[in-house]
Formats: structure tokens, sequence, C-alpha cells
């Protein structure tokens, strides 16, 4: 499992200067550190995490986003083990979104539904964007949890994202899910580009 702070840091609870500027700097909230502890944890257990490195974690209301890179599969339990972990956070749910090299698991953990397709398109004026379609009627839509896909999907892939649902019903209503509430949002997507330029990943303005 690689995070981006020193891993003995994290294990004890006590930051060394480098560690403690990062969180400082707002790079990283200092909740963060336990869930890099529960993750460096688990991965004795949960193979999965052993390859992956962790990119930010999002908090909302009593559930938390974790983006991590290289994560191809999600072991049945690991979301409850995290949930154990971090129960001194007031965490009732763990979602792991995994990071760009799958944006096809990627869309599918932030909106928490099947994906039948993604594709890529070519606009006649060079600009790229995928089309994601959605095992769902859009009377299922959630527009607050749309803009977090396609907001996070920009940030770590570089490319737009249209969502379109299998169903042509023209009801809107909302789904089950925590209430994303915008300006923690915000500062989590400006917190998360402060990362990914810092750790070498691509940013919307850098491209894919």
């Amino acid at each position: 499992m690689q995070i981006p702070l020193h891993k003995v840091c994290v294990r004890s609870g006590v930051l060394c200067e480098s560690c403690q500027a990062k969180i400082n700097s707002g790079l990283y909230e200092r909740w963060e550190v336990d869930v890099m502890k529960a993750l460096l944890d688990l991965e004795e257990s949960y193979k999965e995490l052993r390859s992956a490195s962790y990119r930010k974690a999002l908090r909302i209301s009593d559930n938390i986003y974790i983006l991590l890179d290289g994560l191809k599969a999600v072991s049945r339990g690991l979301d409850r083990a995290l949930v154990n972990k971090l129960s001194h956070l007031g965490v009732k749910k763990v979602h792991l979104v995994s990071g760009a090299s799958d944006p096809r698991s990627l869309i599918s953990s932030l909106l928490e539904a099947s994906i039948s397709s993604l594709n890529l398109y070519y606009a006649p004026d060079g600009s790229v964007y995928y089309v994601a379609k959605v095992l769902a009627p859009i009377s299922a839509r959630n527009a607050d949890r749309e803009e977090v896909v396609k907001r996070v999907f920009k940030l770590v892939t570089g490319n737009d994202i249209v969502i379109e649902y299998e169903e042509g019903l023209t009801e809107v209503s909302q789904v089950k899910g925590p209430k994303l509430e915008k300006e923690k949002l915000e500062e989590w997507l400006k917190r998360l580009e402060m990362s990914s330029l810092s750790s070498g990943h691509p940013s919307p303005r850098q491209g894919a």
C-alpha cells in the first residue's frame, strides 16, 4: 500500500515535520491519517490493497469516499472492515473508488450503479469525451452525485463525461445516498487537485 505520508509516522500517529507540513498546507486532512493507517492495517488481509496507492478521501456526513489508484477489485467485507477501523470517526459507510487506471470502475463507484457501456468519442473540434450508459431509468438520477462524477472524472482523467440512462424517462427523483454538500465538495476537489499536482498525477490542465 502506497501512501503520501511516511508509513512509520502514520502507524505511530506521530508525524514528522515533512508529513505535518502536508497536513498544514491543506493537501490532506488530519483525519486522513487515520484512513491511511486503517488501509495499512488491512493490506495483509486484503491483498488488493498491497498494489494500491492512496490519492485522497472525501468525508460527507457519516460517509467516506476513498480514492485509490491501482485498485483492481474489492474483496467482500473490506468496506465493513474499514468502517470498523474508522468507527471512532463516526463513519457508517466507506466507498472505495478506483483511480484513473480504470475509468469504468471510477464512474460505477461514484454513481453506485452498474455501467452497461463506456465509450470514447472524438468531437469535430478535437476534444475527447466519454459517454457512460447507466443501467437504470432516468427516474433514478441524482443530479448532485452526477456533478461529483463529472468533476472528479475530469480531475482524475483529464476528460469530460456524458452520463446517459438506459430508459428515456423524464421524471427526476433523488436516489438514496448521502447529501453531497457543495462547499465540502469544492474543498475536496481543490485539495485533490493539489494532491495530484504534488504527486505527479494528471490534472485537467495537464491532460490525461
